[in-house]
């Protein structure tokens, strides 16, 4: 069929009279039309997500693809369920089936050029084909640095720092019954079109990385029967990568999170054996049983073939707090091991790690020791600003923050407070301050302390719909970014030092080019201000002695997330003087 784009003959009015004329213009309308029955260039930027769509009834099982460098690697193919996103009048989210299920692949080229790919369905080829790989301005894949490993970086050079924040799932809202003031027991949810605004929000901030629970409700896509998958679901995780993507923002993929098998107890899950219907007893046989382990891999194997290899997914995450399941630390420490050794090749371009519950007390100390494991790329720890908790210490977010960094470190390792903020005495609810902390007094003294503390990105705070987002707390990223800019994490060799006093806290990195300085009042915090109501005093004539650093000179810009006094601050002989500050400011020093 000729191109929409070719002329019609029929439109001419006046054929040219001219022989050289009517030459030029019969060889642009053949040229036209042939063009329209060529097909196009199947082409994909570089680190982009190459799709293609067969007949399911072709059986396709894999399709390998041979690179511009003669390097094949082959590809899952998976069953797609397309859907349609609806939304009615409320903003309330539905999904539904759209045609038939087909066989997809996915496929994610990291090398400019021309690949060759065959599709096979046991061991015959159902079709070939070609696409091209245009080059593209994408930084690749988020690895641990090889030049410091404390931090991590992009496959095209740049380093990376995660500043982000959780966002598990979408909030869900009670539907009305029709009666005033009567609930129908179900729930709505506004879903992708949440994470849409989220994301946006985050991302205009300067942040770039959060975390989603794949076994949520929301995307929970497997049924009560292990390792059986309910395609349609994987439509809303697909959606909110895309967005993720589109804000170039990376996502950490948590797998699990269930506690116990146990009728009545909290985090309970149902999962049936696809054989003989059977239930495991209790947590112990699921992690110990080779025929759970076998079904846990084959769940993830479904998501290997949609998300394997896609840079926008930087990690996947074995469970949630694994530590905090029923049954014994031995079998779920061995299991984390064993599973981090089997998905690496499965996801082997993603950061593939696991998480211990709050590190608030000595219950948590082995499991944190154990988790400084080989097969770990990164150490991951949560601590939250509890009462309740047996450490002391976790009533100072700042203190607990920095702390938190410290004790679950490897030296060769990054490190991420993956989780954080505030809550009732443990763990019983949000905490009850978040209501009255118009300023983010608690989420700055929870995001920001542990990066320069030496962690390699920012603290990642739950709460992030209770809080976060109703307290409009996204442009507190912002001066965090921006002093971020133009600074290669992973080429300073950064040394954390604390300069605090009795009124002041000061952390400071020395790196080879640059020193990134903290500066907090002390008295700003959420005890003496949200609970007591003290107005935090205005610091005078603060300074903080850089010399024994062996600071001498250079570039100071000063930035902060509240309406402080940005000008005034200098460095004079390694001595660092701030301007007047009541709550806090963030300092960077280009060195000379």
């Amino acid at each position: 069929m000729p191109s929409p784009l070719a002329p019609n003959l029929r439109s001419f009015t006046r054929w040219p009279d001219h022989p050289i004329a009517r030459s030029v213009v019969l060889i642009l309308l053949c040229a036209a039309c042939f063009a329209g029955d060529a097909p196009m260039a199947n082409t994909v930027p570089c680190f982009g997500r190459w799709e293609k769509l067969f007949d399911a009834q072709l059986k396709i099982d894999r399709v390998e693809f041979t690179g511009p460098d003669g390097k094949t690697e082959t590809r899952p193919a998976f069953l797609h369920q397309p859907a349609e996103f609806s939304y009615d009048r409320h903003g309330y989210e539905s999904l539904k089936p759209k045609g038939p299920p087909v066989t997809a692949v996915r496929f994610t080229p990291a090398k400019a050029g021309k690949y060759r790919y065959r599709a096979l369905g046991g061991q015959n080829a159902a079709e070939e084909g070609e696409l091209v790989c245009e080059a593209s301005s994408h930084p690749g894949y988020v690895i641990v640095s090889a030049r410091d490993s404390r931090y991590f970086a992009l496959t095209g050079g740049a380093s990376f720092c995660p500043i982000g924040v959780n966002l598990c799932w979408p909030e869900t809202f009670a539907l009305p019954s029709g009666k005033e003031f009567g609930a129908s027991g179900a729930r709505g949810t506004l879903g992708c079109g949440q994470y849409k605004r989220w994301l946006a929000e985050l991302s205009r901030n300067g942040g770039n990385f959060i975390r989603i629970w794949a076994a949520n409700g929301y995307f929970e896509a497997q049924t009560e029967t292990a390792g059986k998958m309910d395609d349609l679901m994987f439509n809303k995780l697909d959606r909110v990568i895309e967005l993720a993507r589109e804000n170039n923002v990376r996502v950490k993929l948590c797998m699990d999170y269930f506690r116990s098998f146990r009728s009545g107890a909290p985090m309970r899950r149902t999962l049936k054996h696809p054989d003989d219907g059977r239930s495991p007893k209790d947590m112990n046989e699921f992690f110990r049983e080779k025929t759970w382990r076998d079904l846990w891999l084959k769940k993830l194997r479904a998501y290997e073939a949609r998300y394997g290899g896609d840079p926008a997914v930087a990690v996947i995450e074995l469970w949630n707090e694994i530590n905090a399941c029923e049954g014994d630390w031995e079998a779920k420490r061995d299991w984390t091991r064993d599973m981090l050794r089997e998905l690496k090749p499965m996801f082997p371009r993603q950061l593939v790690v696991n998480s211990l519950g709050s590190y608030d007390s000595d219950w948590a100390k082995q499991h944190h020791v154990d988790f400084k494991m080989d097969e770990m790329p990164f150490q991951q720890v949560h601590r939250y600003l509890d009462q309740g908790a047996a450490y002391k210490i976790c009533s100072d977010p700042v203190a607990f923050s920095i702390d938190a960094t410290n004790v679950a470190r490897r030296p060769d390792r990054p490190i991420l407070l993956a989780e954080t903020g505030g809550v009732n005495d443990n763990h019983t609810g949000p905490f009850r301050f978040y209501a009255a902390d118009h300023r983010g007094i608690i989420f700055h003294d929870t995001t920001f302390p542990a990066f320069f503390a030496g962690a390699a990105g920012t603290g990642q705070i739950w709460h992030w719909d209770c809080y976060v987002d109703q307290k409009n707390l996204w442009p507190a990223f912002k001066p965090f970014a921006d002093m971020l800019a133009g600074v290669q994490l992973d080429q300073e060799d950064f040394k954390p030092a604390d300069l605090s006093n009795d009124k002041a806290w000061c952390l400071v990195l020395r790196g080879k080019k640059h020193v990134l300085v903290w500066a907090r009042n002390k008295a700003d915090r959420w005890d003496l201000v949200l609970r007591d109501g003290q107005e935090p005093p205005l610091l005078k004539n603060m300074s903080f002695d850089l010399a024994p650093l062996g600071l001498k000179g250079g570039t100071l810009t000063v930035s902060s997330q509240w309406p402080e006094m940005l000008t005034g601050a200098k460095l004079d002989a390694g001595q660092l003087s701030l301007p007047p500050f009541r709550y806090g400011l963030m300092a960077k020093i280009v060195l000379e």
